[in-house]
């Protein structure tokens, strides 16, 4: 037992190794070494090191999930010898520290960029967000399959140690004269982001939907590409405090906003209904098409309401006495009572039917 002990002894003098226990086998992350002459470790410890391409910080976790220390990348750590989870950008790898040996380990470093200034985000397989960062800027992680995210657009990413993963991002710009908003959407219909007209979004590579003012366009975007969606925008002009409403070719409302305020859309044939009476519409990319109305006012004494109903009858709109209803140009009929009249709008003039 004696001749055991002395043996020993001799083989961790020359391995600047205590006890006989041997170091765990290099896993492609971690290797392990001794401890080099002037590391400044308390006596009986080991250390960590993690390689980084960035300043990021490293931390330990004991057995029980407790962060014990922490420290920046590439610089070494002392631990008590013991089993430990390090964490990068809450990436993390098993390392085993033994007394008067360096667990020196690896990682591997993200880096998505683009032209807008937004973040990326890092997820685990689990659907964990771990990290994120600007667009540029690099992120570390240890060697291991995740996500990364911009804009809620995914693409996979495959970290490997010593190496750097670039991800391009591409570019979304819907362009338009208004003060209103675009939106981009999936291949399942699910709202990924949005944004104001003339203003770009980062994306990863892939199909979207964009839309604006609920009409859209299919838009492709490639790794480091650009594309510009150009809008056009309708206006219907008018002088009352009435609101105009826009169609789809299948009947759906789209959007509504008061007279003489633009709305935009993308390329196509709509309406516009001002007091129930169709206008067709057409929208064409980076142009703002105006749409004139009429007045139609009854001039009468008293507080008794007009109606204005169509050549076939149909009521469009009432109004009090001596107030004036916007129509498009066309032939109509006003009511007051039981009492029956024509009248016939022009586009941009002011009609007056006395009663």
């Amino acid at each position: 037992m004696i001749q055991r002990k002395v043996f020993c002894a001799a083989v961790l003098a020359a391995l600047s190794f205590s006890g006989c226990r041997k170091a765990p086998p290099p896993d492609g992350v971690c290797g392990y070494d001794p401890l080099p002459a002037a590391a400044d470790v308390p006596s009986g410890q080991g250390g960590v090191q993690i390689m980084a391409a960035t300043d990021a910080y490293f931390y330990a976790f004991d057995g029980a999930g407790k962060q014990i220390a922490y420290q920046n990348a590439n610089r070494m750590l002392p631990l008590k010898p013991g089993d430990y989870q390090i964490k990068i950008n809450n990436s993390a790898h098993p390392v085993s520290v033994q007394s008067k040996t360096l667990a020196k380990c690896a990682s591997g470093t993200v880096l998505a960029t683009g032209k807008t200034d937004e973040y990326y985000y890092i997820f685990d397989g689990g659907g964990t967000q771990l990290a994120y960062e600007k667009l540029g800027k690099a992120l570390s992680l240890f060697p291991g399959k995740y996500q990364a995210r911009l804009n809620n657009t995914s693409t996979a990413v495959d970290v490997s140690p010593n190496t750097t993963t670039e991800l391009k991002s591409g570019i979304l710009d819907v362009l338009g004269s208004t003060d209103e908003y675009y939106y981009v959407f999936n291949g399942t219909g699910t709202q990924l982001a949005y944004n104001k007209l003339g203003k770009a979004l980062g994306l990863f590579a892939g199909s979207y939907t964009a839309k604006v003012n609920n009409s859209s366009a299919p838009v492709i975007i490639s790794a480091a590409g650009t594309a510009e969606l150009p809008s056009g925008a309708i206006a219907v002009q008018g002088t009352t405090d009435e609101y105009y409403y826009v169609f789809n070719a299948l009947g759906t409302q789209l959007a509504y906003n008061k007279l003489g305020k633009a709305l935009s859309f993308v390329e196509g044939a709509y309406t516009a209904k001002i007091n129930n009476v169709a206008i067709p519409v057409r929208v064409e990319p980076s142009r703002t098409n105006e749409y004139q109305t009429g007045t139609l006012t009854v001039k009468g004494s008293g507080s008794d309401y007009y109606y204005v109903l169509d050549t076939n009858g149909t009521q469009l709109g009432y109004n009090k006495l001596n107030q004036p209803l916007s129509f498009p140009a066309g032939s109509y009929s006003v009511k007051v009572g039981n009492n029956m009249r024509p009248a016939t709008v022009t586009a941009g003039q002011a009609v007056v039917v006395n009663w």
